[in-house]
């Protein structure tokens, strides 16, 4: 047998021939003594038994366990009398910075069910409290920021801004120094902390306090510093109009001096137009385009809701009453497949993040107007050239560019496109000026008709498609998505895209 057989625990599984099963002990004596041996060497085997010999017990019953914030976690020997001290007999025997609470984990018997006994650490440590320690126990010690750790938090112009542990006398320099110190941006002369106190041990209250932040880590000035609390948070401001730094706008096009120019806050499109020469003898200002950051996003938000509204929709829901009652399947086919197109056109179409803009030749003419906005970081202009045609697209027999021909309206070139086809809608036909601005049927200020309408060059006539058999409600909705898609393809060939 091994070192690791308990010889108190042999078993033998038996077979009475041909009656019954029984398991008999080989010793019942003190394990290793002369008797047990005996008894083992006199114990006669028999024809189909089965012995069994168990292990003894995997763990030291004569144990104490150390683990958590200590330099020599693992197993300690138990003896008689041991008490607390003898396993933790200083400060050198733990890590730096342990916290003040720690336990001892107890197993009770006879079930062996745990117990916790707490005690203090530092108390335990100079002999004011020194329990007796029993085979099992565990001794647990925690570390300073694992326990209901305090922790503050610095945000804002700091290299490493977040949440940090605080230390005992720990001051807003120290934490933007252990933040890695100010970014180039931080503004230096004062900082704003919020504290938090506990009042009447019912409701936490607010205090916020301005800090001179420069002086207190730059210069070390203790009276600029101030120490923390459980919790505090440190902002360190940004320098006024730092994001305004290297702002600009791209000029393109017809313009004496085409590029890149910065500008201050508060500058016009007059005033950067001026020093990029003006605009040349080809430029054709009415079909200028400025795009903008901001506005792309917000088409992109309107984009996205309008095609969930078409998403959504049920295509029963959408067949007007006079076809609720018929042959169904072939009408919501028909409204799935124009849904389906008018989809595709209008995510395919680009974003253009174009801003209406109404300038002309002359820069004094409307310099100083409301047409002269404000320009802004990232802002593109593009005046080309006098185009000399205007585009039909849509539901017409030749979509094509037509040469502009003075005083012609409308009507005139959709009759030079071949007119419109059987699937037009010939009600909702538009105009997209140059400009970007649109003029329909529904425009207070074209009361003869949009065929009617005398066009410039750049300008687009856009003839939809029928919106079959629908509810007032989506045609509406989807008369939006196929005017919003012909503007960004018109915005498209105006800057040349």
């Amino acid at each position: 047998m091994t070192v690791a057989a308990a010889l108190g625990h042999i078993t033998i599984e038996r077979i009475d021939a041909n009656q019954n099963r029984e398991t008999l002990g080989v010793t019942s004596g003190t394990p290793g003594s002369t008797s047990e041996r005996a008894a083992m060497a006199a114990f006669i085997v028999k024809d189909g038994d089965g012995i069994r010999v168990a292990p003894i017990l995997p763990y030291s019953e004569r144990v104490i366990y150390l683990e958590g914030h200590v330099a020599r976690p693992g197993r300690t020997a138990f003896r008689d009398g041991m008490r607390l001290n003898d396993v933790l007999r200083g400060y050198r025997d733990l890590l730096p910075e342990p916290s003040d609470r720690a336990e001892i984990v107890r197993l009770v018997p006879p079930d062996l069910h745990p117990e916790t006994i707490e005690f203090q650490l530092p108390d335990a440590l100079i002999g004011n409290e020194n329990p007796t320690l029993q085979p099992f126990d565990t001794i647990r010690v925690f570390g300073r920021y694992g326990a209901d750790a305090p922790r503050v938090t610095v945000s804002g112009e700091v290299l490493r801004p977040g949440s940090y542990p605080m230390s005992a006398g720990m001051t807003a320099g120290q934490l933007v120094r252990m933040a890695g110190g100010f970014k180039r941006d931080a503004l230096l002369n004062d900082a704003d902390l919020m504290s938090y106190r506990v009042v009447d041990g019912t409701q936490v209250a607010g205090v916020r306090t301005d800090i001179r932040i420069g002086d207190a880590v730059m210069k070390g000035d203790a009276a600029a510093d101030v120490p923390l609390m459980p919790g505090d948070a440190l902002t360190v401001h940004q320098v006024t109009g730092w994001d305004d730094i290297g702002s600009s706008i791209t000029i393109e096009g017809e313009v004496g001096h085409p590029g890149n120019y910065g500008f201050q806050q508060g500058e016009h499109l007059s005033d950067v137009l001026r020093r990029a020469g003006g605009l040349r003898d080809t430029a054709y200002p009415e079909g200028a385009v400025l795009t903008r950051v901001e506005v792309r996003d917000l088409e992109e938000k309107s984009r996205a809701e309008l095609i969930r509204q078409i998403e959504t929709g049920s295509a029963t829901a959408r067949l007007s009453p006079s076809l609720a009652g018929g042959d169904q399947s072939a009408s919501v086919q028909l409204v799935k497949q124009q849904e389906d197109q008018v989809l595709a056109r209008l995510r395919s179409a680009p974003l253009s993040g174009r801003l209406v803009i109404h300038i002309g030749a002359d820069i004094n003419g409307w310099a100083g107007t409301p047409d002269d906005v404000e320009v802004r970081k990232g802002d593109v202009l593009r005046v080309p050239k006098r185009p000399g045609f205007v585009l039909v697209s849509g539901q017409v027999y030749n979509a094509t560019a037509i040469t502009f021909a003075p005083g012609k309206t409308a009507g005139w070139y959709l009759s030079r496109a071949g007119g419109a086809t059987a699937a037009a809608d010939r009600k909702d036909i538009f105009v997209i000026r140059a400009n970007g601005s649109v003029v329909g049927r529904r425009s207070d200020s074209w009361a003869h008709g949009v065929l009617d309408t005398k066009l410039e060059p750049g300008d687009v006539v856009v003839v939809p498609p029928k919106i079959i058999g629908t509810s007032v409600f989506w045609r509406n909705l989807l008369s939006g998505a196929q005017i919003a898609s012909s503007i960004a393809i018109a915005t498209a060939v105006a800057t040349g895209l």
